[in-house]
């Protein structure tokens, strides 16, 4: 019990439901690839997270206010001598996949699949094809889909647990290109988005093309912390104890924020946009920036009147699909965010000032839906009618189109607020009423070696 306690606190409830997920996997795993009692196995815990401040900022080369989950996946690995992957899930709803160690593979878009395939087709063609297969066996704690990063920590999930039989970690293009957790992070979101890091040249990711925070706090995660991180390059800011007397309550809708087709497209559209800002800026102005960030720093003395003046000359009425793109919005955005509420969240949560808590966290979520068109009607609901029933602060989060939003509440008032809540969630949504889940979470440690 007690390595347990270390990863997600003493409260026993959470630490049973651990231990029981984490033997299911361990008795799938013998009943699947019946291991020799000699064999050495390699087990992990690999953490969602939940993003308090920072919509969609990391890209373009802002902050965030980030914790690890104490929710995730499980996971047991080992050598086998197939020279392919066999990994598998305890839910036989998605069953097993099995595919070849290769640098050629072709990882099926819309399938879970995508997501290990990718892992394992940029490993080999980064560090040669002559690494071992391995099983996998995994089970997992988050709703699918939810906005958690899911994708990202089955991805982080399998690297290591392919990694780690192969003595990936000692082999000296590793060690040449990565150095550190960081250089780590920035390697596995490369990996997600087909870019290259280094020496180690990138190709098709999973087709989103996101930043690093996920991977950064999946992987740095303290318990009782929220962690403050500037992305582009990766530099941890500061971490803020986490206020006892607070409770995060997650709320997911039910609604997939699957990132395929459409979904795909709006989810790439936001850092998309990001983008086009800094090319139409550049264009304009003669400069030479990469991220939004860039714009700020030049910019350091105007007023923000001024700035968004500046950017608006340089990006407005840019048309696309019939639809105005709102670049200075995306801007804006990204300013207030990361040069207001972001600095204001901080202070608020470390002098525990919940009324300025409350308004930033409100304005964050009103300026996402404003001009990152990502908040659903089933977000909007949940984000509203949480602040009805009491919650201090509630927002939606993570990359939006469904998902979760969180809410924060007293201690002590968690099961009041999670009935009300999940009644009139499943009133007003029926659709929704099997698949929403609401539940308490706190910051745990990040990614694991489990028994090491």
């Amino acid at each position: 019990t007690s390595h347990y306690e270390k990863l997600f606190g003493k409260e026993e409830e959470v630490v049973k439901r651990k231990m029981e997920l984490f033997r299911k996997v361990v008795e799938e795993f013998e009943k699947s690839f019946n291991p020799s009692p000699e064999e050495e196995v390699y087990c992990f815990f690999v953490p969602g997270r939940v993003e308090v401040f920072g919509k969609h900022t990391d890209y373009a080369g802002g902050h965030s206010i980030l914790f690890a989950m104490d929710r995730g996946f499980f996971c047991v690995s080992r050598i086998n001598d197939l020279k392919k992957i066999r990994i598998k899930e305890i839910d036989p709803t998605y069953g097993e996949r099995v595919f070849p160690v290769s640098d050629k593979l072709e990882p099926p878009i819309g399938d879970w699949a995508n997501y290990p395939m990718t892992v394992v087709k940029r490993v080999c063609r980064n560090f040669g094809t002559d690494l071992k297969g391995v099983d996998i066996m995994f089970g997992c704690d988050l709703p699918p889909a939810g906005g958690m990063s899911g994708s990202s920590a089955l991805m982080i999930m399998t690297f290591y647990a392919f990694a780690s039989p192969n003595n990936l970690f000692d082999h000296p293009v590793f060690k040449e290109n990565i150095k550190d957790k960081n250089d780590l992070a920035m390697y596995l979101a490369c990996i997600e988005n087909g870019q290259s890091f280094r020496e180690l040249s990138g190709e098709r990711g999973v087709g989103t093309f996101g930043g690093s925070e996920d991977h950064t706090i999946i992987l740095n995660g303290r318990q009782n912390m929220l962690s403050i991180f500037q992305f582009s390059p990766i530099i941890h800011k500061a971490d803020i104890t986490y206020p006892d007397d607070l409770t995060f309550i997650i709320l997911y809708s039910g609604v997939k924020a699957e990132k395929t087709g459409e979904a795909m497209y709006k989810y790439n559209l936001a850092s998309r946009r990001a983008r086009l800002v800094v090319e139409k800026y550049n264009e304009v102005y003669g400069t030479k920036h990469e991220l939004m960030r860039h714009i700020i720093e030049e910019n350091k003395g105007l007023e923000f009147e001024e700035l968004m003046k500046k950017v608006e000359r340089a990006a407005s009425n840019y048309i696309e699909r019939g639809k105005d793109l709102d670049l200075p919005g995306r801007f804006k955005q990204f300013y207030l965010e990361v040069m207001e509420y972001i600095p204001e969240a901080a202070k608020a949560l470390t002098f525990r000032d919940y009324e300025t808590l409350s308004e930033v966290t409100n304005k964050s979520h009103e300026a996402s839906k404003q001009y990152l068109w990502n908040i659903v009607d089933e977000i909007e609901f949940l984000q509203k009618q949480s602040l009805k029933y009491g919650a201090l602060a509630a927002s939606g989060f993570g990359a939006g189109f469904g998902g979760s939003a969180y809410a924060v509440v007293e201690a002590g008032k968690e099961r009041e607020f999670i009935e009300k809540i999940a009644r009139a969630y499943r009133e007003r949504f029926p659709k929704y009423a099997e698949s929403c889940l609401f539940f308490r979470t706190y910051p745990s440690k990040g990614l694991s070696e489990l028994f090491a």
